[in-house]
């Protein structure tokens, strides 16, 4: 599960009611899409991208435990 502050996902979850389910949006093992221009990249102008604003946020995020707090992944 990921918990985000970021304000456009925030109010599509709002819209839409209920929780998002969504992968990364990256291909296995090639480094994370930061931009419009690199999902099309990867994934092709087919694809639908909703544009908006990375808040600032240049690494993956942070994936922890939620039980024991345990870290998986440094964000």
């Amino acid at each position: 599960m990921r918990v985000t502050d970021h304000p456009l996902v925030v109010a599509l979850c709002q819209t839409y009611g209920k929780p998002l389910v969504s992968t990364s949006a990256n291909l296995s093992g090639l480094p994370p899409c930061r931009t419009v221009e690199e999902v099309r990249a990867q994934f092709g102008t087919d694809f639908p991208v909703v544009e908006g604003e990375t808040g600032g946020r240049l690494n993956p995020s942070e994936i922890r435990d939620a039980l024991t707090g345990e870290q998986f992944r440094q964000g």
